[in-house]
């Protein structure tokens, strides 16, 4: 498609030209002014948007008032077949005149608050791959098929056992978390059961035959028509069948408990592609009902209905601390009591400490009736509705005025509704197409006796937290003990819902993020547990608690499921086994001593952030992070928070790539040859040539200079410090050396300064035989490595390698990639000198570590050589080891050593190793201090 093409084809319709201004003011949203300079330019461009909004939206006005005309007068001279597309055209033509109408006369209080105009107008483009409930989760490159017969959807599972895809069935695509969504963005077919949507009502059985991908209105509407009803859903008829059975859910009819005991039959698709009907009596129905599509698609369901009937609305006051003893007394074996619910306070200063009952109940003996002039809610709700939801979610005053009106209407009257009717509560004006805001849900159950300390503990943390709550309500549950991972397997449960407005801005996601663990950890230490269809933010220790038998319900998925097809985000991350791995970030950050130590890293070696504003940071993040790839994502994520200016970061970047050029040049000056004069070519692993003109300050460099590094980039030549830092260039790929166009005997040296614990076991193999095949005899081989001598070195080496490719911006499938096979010294020098590569330094082991380094990256020199021991030195060769800096002179002479030098085919001797940075009481023994203050 050509560019014209595609600017055309994205600019607005002719009466939505609004929607281009509107789209950038709900986006102007999402950032967050670091400063009040950031802030009022933020203030100054919204508005300067709203003033083009007005001036389209006026545009808008006459263009949809003339297309609407335009439309009722052409469909008078149509056929009947085309008549309805013209008056559905003018339909929709009119309603945008009519809302435009409206925004112009609110258009002053847009000037004020921009958002409460333009969020009627914000479009809802269609985005790559597939949103979440909530707007929280994308998942772009998850691709959606919609088979439409059950010999397409069998061929699609069995395609996907072949070829190894992974699929996700996807009802209505309201679950909130990654229930239906992959994990990050991996790949995966999502089955978008919506064509499987048949209603078929059996009248004298009172039962229907629902396809999965049927939404509850429409069982609601064909059920109408025979006098019947639903009886198990949730408080809302916009979910699919389907969703609904996978996560058995709960309604305001508490006798029949969940979805799960109105289903006398279901068929299924299993993972492996058999056709399959399952009714209660089989252990794998139960796997369905709360498995979340992870035990096989379900095609079609047999549902027990229930008597539409003419029930009338009843409302009591009770006091929090006494429902559940008012419930037990008055309504859990009342046989006249159809449907209940407690709602509890909205008004911000007051959340959740007051409550009234909403009861149904029948009071007459009046037969099943037909509810006449049934219809659906509309898509969006009544335009009142949204208006009020919208003033609602941005003002505290008029949800307590809510609240009160709601509060004072119940009490005062008590209509006769029939079934269907208040199973139809209006939700829609809700949903909004903003990329800046949501409505999110959370649900919590508690035994009944915890139920009135949680209310009090929970509404504390809402109002501290400052949540706009739009609804909250009380649900009895009966307990359910057949599914492994039902939310009432122990007794039964009390229901907290809550539905509350979320900004989408990173930092008010991640404050959510830190008070729903809050509140879920608190439900879980009253002995109940968390609803899993929504936000995913539970750490794995509160999820193993909440629900204990995910691990005997994995076991069974993976006799069910062999190829393990049928997956979700939410099954990678909480029901996949994992490796036991330490969580080192958590451990350095808690350890007061290692804590502390670290920060020589920061400050030292990485000096590219402050320690202090870096450890806030982390702390911060592993309030709601648990997962190594969590918190790198994260903190890659919020990084630029504490990161200084960019004028500020390079010079601080320039000034770390000097000291390590500095210390690591003056560690390998000291450590090769004293009679080294000249180095005849040079073959740099890992970095561009970095360490070169070091190496010319001391030596003649001569030949040719290879920089082996995984790419090539301007930046090269700055860090090098040259205009040439190298002659060639050979790419290095850790998971397959090749080093086949470097020369055998044609360097001197070979530095490795990145260390080898990056390597696999058959790369590292490969690696070692290259080096001694490209050096020439007696040529040396410089390694840098981390020497992990204990628990804490370990751990110090992982974050500080997590740390360091945040700051460098390493992605984090790169991170997670990473190998890190941290060793001992001594593992590294048994791997040289197996490799003919002989350690050439002899005498006390001092190791050379840089100041402040607590993850002990040491530097040793092997040689390429075939090495004799020679005869003890006698007292003409005694030298002493130099004074570094202002530390202590070490005293230990070559000779006082017992150990015999090794000595090359040139008789050149070398020297003993020095530790520089001695990291525990063991190497104060035998250790100097090194800084960057070190002269020969």
């Amino acid at each position: 498609m050509s560019y014209y093409s595609n600017f055309m084809n994205n600019l607005p319709k002719l009466g939505f030209y609004s929607s281009a201004p509107a789209n950038y003011i709900d986006r102007a949203y999402l950032s967050e002014p670091k400063s009040w300079l950031s802030q009022a330019w933020l203030t100054t461009k919204v508005r300067i948007a709203y003033l083009f909004f007005i001036a389209l939206l006026a545009i808008d006005l006459i263009t949809s008032g003339l297309l609407a005309l335009g439309y009722a007068f052409r469909s008078l001279f149509v056929s009947e077949n085309i008549q309805d597309k013209q008056l559905n055209q003018q339909k929709e033509y009119a309603s945008i005149f009519g809302k435009s109408l409206y925004a112009l006369f609110a258009s002053p209080i847009g000037l004020i608050y921009p958002k409460l105009t333009v969020f009627y107008f914000t479009p809802q483009p269609p985005p790559a791959g597939v949103f979440s409930g909530g707007q929280l989760h994308h998942a772009p490159n998850a691709e959606r098929v919609t088979p439409k017969t059950k010999e397409e959807l069998q061929a699609l599972i069995l395609k996907a056992n072949r070829e190894k895809i992974k699929i996700i069935p996807l009802g209505a695509g309201r679950s909130q978390g990654r229930q239906f969504l992959p994990k990050n963005d991996e790949k995966a077919l999502l089955i978008d059961l919506s064509k499987f949507n048949s209603v078929e009502v059996h009248e004298d059985k009172k039962e229907a035959f629902v396809g999965a991908g049927a939404l509850w209105s429409d069982v609601q509407s064909r059920a109408n028509d025979f006098s019947l009803a639903v009886k198990v859903m949730q408080a809302s008829n916009i979910f699919s069948v389907g969703g609904s059975i996978g996560t058995n859910i709960h309604g305001w009819d508490y006798k029949s408990g969940m979805i799960s005991n109105t289903i006398q039959s279901m068929d299924i698709i299993t993972p492996t592609g058999e056709f399959k009907t399952l009714t209660p009596d089989d252990e794998l129905f139960h796997q369905i009902t709360s498995g979340f599509g992870l035990f096989g698609i379900i095609y079609r369901v047999n549902l027990k209905l229930a008597d539409n009937e003419n029930l009338q609305r009843q409302t009591v006051d009770v006091p929090i601390d006494q429902y559940h003893d008012y419930f037990n007394a008055n309504l859990k074996d009342d046989e006249r009591t159809r449907l209940h619910l407690f709602r509890l306070n909205l008004d911000p200063k007051n959340l959740l400490k007051t409550g009234f009952t909403e009861t149904y109940v029948k009071i007459d003996d009046k037969p099943p009736l037909k509810t006449e002039n049934y219809s659906l809610e509309a898509a969006n709700g009544t335009r009142l509705q949204r208006v009020l939801v919208n003033l609602a979610r941005r003002f505290g005053w008029l949800r307590k005025l809510w609240w009160d009106n709601e509060h004072q209407e119940y009490l005062n009257n008590h209509p006769m509704m029939t079934t269907n009717e208040i199973m139809q509560a209006p939700i829609n004006a809700m949903f909004n197409t903003s990329a800046s805001e949501a409505e999110w849900l959370q649900e919590f159950f508690l035994p009944g006796e915890k139920l009135a300390e949680f209310l009090n503990e929970f509404g504390n943390l809402l109002t501290k937290n400052n949540v706009s709550l739009i609804n909250a309500t009380v649900r009895f549950v009966k307990q359910n003990n057949k599914s492994p991972m039902s939310y009432a397997y122990d007794a039964d449960r009390f229901a907290v819902v809550i539905c509350f407005n979320q900004s989408l801005q990173p930092s008010e996601v991640i404050k959510a993020k830190k008070w729903l663990r809050k509140a879920q950890h608190m439900a879980i230490e009253k002995g109940g547990t968390y609803y899993l269809p929504y936000q995913q933010v539970s750490s794995p220790e509160d999820f193993a608690k909440s629900y204990p038998r995910a691990e005997e319900v994995q076991k069974i998925k993976e006799a069910i499921d062999p190829n393990q097809v049928l997956t979700s985000g939410f099954h990678q991350k909480y029901l996949v086994p994992k490796p036991p791995t330490k969580n080192h970030v958590r451990w350095v950050m808690t350890n007061p001593e290692a804590r502390e130590a670290f920060k020589g890293f920061v400050t030292n070696i990485l000096q590219r952030v402050d320690a202090d504003k870096l450890y806030s940071l982390l702390d911060d993040i592993l309030e709601y992070c648990d997962t190594h790839e969590e918190i790198y994502a994260e903190l890659c994520q919020r990084l630029p928070e504490i990161s200084p200016s960019t004028l500020g970061d390079i010079q601080r970047k320039l000034h770390s790539l000097s000291d390590i050029k500095k210390d690591l040049t003056k560690q390998a000056h000291y450590l090769l040859p004293y009679n080294l004069k000249e180095i005849n070519g040079i073959v740099e692993i890992g970095s561009p040539g970095r360490y070169i003109n070091g190496f010319r300050k001391h030596y003649t460099v001569k030949g040719k200079i290879i920089s082996v590094n995984e790419s090539q980039s301007i930046a090269d030549y700055i860090d090098a410090g040259s205009w040439h830092p190298y002659d060639e260039f050979v790419p290095l790929n850790s998971n397959d050396i090749d080093f086949s166009k470097i020369k055998s005997n044609s360097a001197d040296l070979v530095t490795c300064y990145i260390g080898l614990h990056h390597f696999n076991e058959k790369q590292l193999d490969h690696l070692l035989s290259e080096v001694r095949r490209i050096l020439r005899d007696g040529g040396h081989f410089i390694l840098d490595d981390h020497d992990i001598i204990d628990e804490k070195t370990e751990s110090m080496a992982h974050v500080a390698h997590l740390v360091f490719n945040a700051v460098n911006g390493v992605s984090v499938k790169d991170e997670i990639a990473e190998i890190r096979d941290f060793k001992p010294i001594s593992y590294w020098r048994e791997q040289l000198a197996q490799h003919g590569l002989s350690i050439a330094t002899a005498g006390p082991d001092l190791k050379l570590i840089r100041q402040g380094d607590p993850t002990r990256n040491r530097m040793i020199i092997s040689r390429k050589a075939t090495l004799k021991l020679s005869p003890p030195l006698d007292e003409s060769h005694k030298e002493k080891l130099r004074t570094w800096g202002n530390k202590p002179t070490v005293s230990t002479s070559l000779a006082d050593s017992r150990d015999t030098l090794f000595q090359g085919g040139d008789d050149s001797l070398v020297k003993p190793e020095v530790n520089h940075s001695p990291q525990d009481e063991s190497d104060k023994k035998d250790s100097v201090q090194f800084s960057t203050a070190m002269n020969r």
